[in-house]
């Protein structure tokens, strides 16, 4: 953007609606003097806007409009690094439309979506992966959400890439030393010390490439379903979790004709849970079969499936059509947990009754977990190995061993992953090249394309393209 292009933009920060207050913000060139026209001080010992300083308030009038509080944070010391007032306001309508009418007929123009932020971006304030976990950190429904998406804001995600990004500057700088010796000179441990170098730093980005396991679930909430045949516990189940009557619960089958969502919280992590119609049985009813289809688009979009299995077991005919399903989602990679329900009645059941005998004959590769919904310790059980799976993409993960998000740094976002593969993927290529005794310039040229898909994580070095497509999924006003 060029300086000369800059114009002054407006919006309001908070969102549409009735509330006590609103917050105004103006931003760029002009933004002191479109205050002076607009804004009156209450007595002489305020000043006038565009003579305050540094980060001051004064209460007074906008525009005969309403009384405000007007807070100035003069360049560079403010969010975009251009002088920025805010104008706190009464939240009523028609107050925060004649005051945004007010700051056009002065001369701003309306801000469009994160141009706030991407003025941050350009000026220096904030780097592309820090711009990107505002819009998190105001998206953020649990507290882990939010507890990563303010430390990469803090710049976590940004120290942690820039560090991999000096390792192999490191590595280029000792091929570019090397590039100014005669072919003559090279030694076998010259080759052998760079191999080393690129083998740590791609150790080092495919541990932080391993993190987005979790962290995309962190971000984006973890999908769990719950599924099985009709009337095994399914909505006691979610039931349960919720700690509310959600579902209809009913030994009729076919209760649950449709899909129910809820989202929970559980240890500060956000959980989208889905209940569903029995599967793995035929219906004629065409309300049921609608209910039916979309238990299947849930379950291809499932983070995690608990299927559940209950007493008294299918018929063989209909078990067969169960296993089959079951048998499916496990070759499809999809992680599975057996939820071997009303364990209570263990004891009476008879042995080809018994889910926990059944499932150690027919599925003993899959992780399992009794339940009953009258004993409150498998409850307990079922939220540390739901959190469990958050924190480590693992349902076989020890919950005593779990390692906390604030320990290292997480990807949480999927354009940062896709970098940091294609940049393994060449980091991985220029050390092939190099016991391939490939030369010195033609490796190099691999290295320098994997810098470029880290640096463009932060910014560093990224197509306006890809800029304008990123602040174009922020909110109007940030």
């Amino acid at each position: 953007m060029n300086p000369l292009d800059i114009d002054t933009i407006a919006a309001f920060s908070t969102p549409p609606g009735e509330s006590g207050l609103a917050v105004f913000r103006i931003s760029g060139p002009q933004a002191g003097a479109i205050c002076d026209r607009l804004f009156k001080p209450y007595g002489s010992h305020f000043p006038i806007p565009s003579r305050m300083e540094g980060y001051t308030m004064a209460p007074g009038i906008w525009d005969g409009i309403d009384e405000v509080i007007l807070a100035c944070f003069k360049a560079p010391h403010s969010y975009t690094g251009e002088d920025v007032y805010e104008v706190s306001c009464h939240g009523g309508p028609a107050v925060r439309q004649a005051v945004m009418e007010s700051a056009l007929r002065a001369g701003a123009r309306s801000a469009g979506p994160g141009e706030f932020s991407r003025r941050a971006f350009i000026n220096g304030k904030m780097d592309l992966s820090r711009a990107e976990a505002v819009m998190d950190l105001i998206g953020a429904q649990a507290e882990k959400q939010a507890e990563v998406a303010f430390r990469q804001l803090q710049g976590g995600i940004s120290r942690t890439v820039r560090r991999r990004v000096d390792q192999l500057y490191g590595a280029m700088a000792h091929l570019e030393m090397l590039l100014d010796w005669d072919e003559e000179e090279e030694r076998p441990k010259d080759r052998e010390t760079l191999i080393q170098e690129l083998e740590e730093a791609k150790t080092d980005l495919q541990k932080l490439l391993d993190s987005f396991v979790s962290g995309r679930v962190i971000r984006e909430g973890l999908h769990v379903v719950i599924a099985g045949s009709p009337n095994v516990g399914k909505s006691s189940i979610l039931n349960a979790l919720a700690g509310r009557d959600r579902a209809i619960v009913s030994p009729i089958a076919g209760t649950t004709r449709d899909t129910i969502e809820i989202d929970l919280v559980l240890d500060g992590y956000l959980i989208h849970l889905t209940d569903t119609a029995g599967l793995a049985h035929e219906s004629h009813d065409p309300i049921e079969q609608e209910g039916i289809l979309r238990a299947e688009t849930a379950l291809e979009e499932a983070d995690l499936i608990l299927w559940v299995l209950s007493p008294p077991l299918l018929p063989v005919e209909a078990r067969a059509v169960e296993e089959k399903r079951i048998d499916l989602l496990a070759l499809e990679g999809k992680s599975l947990l057996l939820v071997l329900g009303k364990d209570d009645l263990r004891s009476e059941l008879k042995k080809h009754e018994d889910p926990l005998i059944y499932q150690e004959e027919r599925f003993p590769h899959l992780p399992y977990l009794t339940w009953s919904q009258k004993q409150e310790e498998d409850l307990d059980r079922l939220k540390k190995t739901l959190i469990s799976f958050i924190r480590q993409g693992d349902l076989e993960a020890d919950t005593a061993l779990v390692e906390d998000t604030k320990s290292h740094e997480i990807l949480t976002h999927a354009r940062h992953k896709a970098a940091i593969e294609r940049a393994v993927s060449l980091v991985n290529k220029t050390i092939t090249d190099l016991k391939e005794r490939l030369s010195f310039d033609l490796v190099a040229i691999t290295l320098k394309e994997a810098l470029t898909e880290l640096t463009a994580i932060t910014g560093d070095d990224v197509s306006e393209t890809l800029i304008e497509e990123i602040f174009n999924r922020f909110c109007i006003g940030k």
